[in-house]
């Protein structure tokens, strides 16, 4: 039985990448297809290229390596940093609310 090892020579280029999400997205062939034609490659790596593809063109393609996280998990990422955000703006308008209600209750009532 012979034992299949990742050979990093035998990698994709990004050319092969992009045909074989344009191949896909052109509908000639389905990402199944697309991945079994070639070795090691697996439909989730089609999958992720096609989407780095639609997000950022060749560019984005170029960037769909093994060292990139995959599109959905950049997404994840940058709507965790935003609601960070807004979370630290909330809590900062909640200390100033209770500095006011502080002030406003040493003030006697004139009234």
């Amino acid at each position: 039985m012979e034992e299949s090892t990742y050979d990093p020579s035998r990698a994709l280029s990004v050319d092969d990448r992009m045909n074989i999400v344009l191949s896909v997205i052109s509908g000639r062939e389905s990402v199944a297809e697309a991945a079994g034609r070639h070795m090691n490659i697996s439909e989730r790596s089609v999958e992720d290229w096609r989407e780095a593809f639609i997000e950022g063109g060749l560019r984005g393609l170029q960037g769909a390596g093994a060292h990139r996280p995959p599109p959905r998990e950049i997404r994840l990422v940058a709507e965790v940093t935003e609601l960070k955000s807004a979370l630290g703006e909330i809590c900062l308008e909640l200390h100033v609310w209770q500095a006011i209600r502080k002030y406003w209750r040493r003030i006697p009532d004139t009234g």
